[in-house]
């Protein structure tokens, strides 16, 4: 009978030692920076609100607006089915555009998501990107070159911390009759007109608009 008991005993014991250690550590917090094209938009400001069903509220933010980007980092548990809804307003708080995506969140390095966000007036649709990377590239020194000219462009990579890392950019141009762009980033005037030079990093994209002068 003893030994029933103790064997009975240890056994619910080990048990209790297996489901004390099967308890799940709360979720690790992810950081995603968000940015939104606003150009050709009346958009005065954009809320960001991330749902899912084991949040007991939904999370809101803010973005800031600067030369027509919406950008900012949001920060949310890691995890599985996060719906993110990206709401535009104008300066006199109606509601010109929105647009949401469901993704896996995991804590670290996220790739980068793209979303429109739909105009809901006449505006343009606004597109928007999630990730861990943010690429941005500076204005460039001169306003327009000629043809046979050249330009050298620079990319700037940011993780979700605000920190520059380095990292090898991939460039392209919108239109090779207007400009040429190589491997670093050096563009070359072709023709009359203006194009976009793109630098892209694991899916997030920073743009400049170069104009070529006869």
């Amino acid at each position: 009978m003893k030994r029933t008991v103790r064997a009975l005993s240890l056994a619910l014991a080990a048990v209790a030692a297996c489901s004390h250690g099967s308890v799940a550590p709360p979720d690790a917090e992810a950081r995603l920076i968000v940015t939104a094209d606003l150009s050709g938009t009346a958009v005065a400001t954009v809320v960001v609100e991330v749902t899912a069903s084991d949040f007991p509220t939904a999370l809101l933010f803010n973005l800031h607006i600067v030369n027509s980007v919406a950008s900012g980092t949001i920060s949310l548990p890691a995890g599985s089915n996060r719906t993110v809804t990206m709401r535009a307003y104008d300066a006199g708080g109606v509601e010109t555009h929105s647009g949401s995506v469901t993704l896996d969140v995991q804590a670290g390095t996220n790739p980068t998501i793209s979303m429109v966000l739909t105009p809901l007036t006449g505006d343009v649709p606004i597109q928007a990107s999630l990730g861990s990377f943010s690429v941005t590239v500076p204005p460039p020194s001169k306003d327009d070159i000629h043809i046979d000219e050249t330009l050298p462009l620079t990319a700037v990579v940011k993780d979700w911390n605000g920190n520059t890392i380095t990292a090898t950019v991939a460039w392209a141009t919108a239109d090779p009759s207007i400009a040429t762009v190589d491997f670093s980033g050096l563009v070359t005037g072709i023709g009359p007109g203006s194009t976009t030079i793109a630098a892209t990093y694991r899916g997030a994209i920073g743009t400049a608009t170069v104009t070529v002068e006869p």
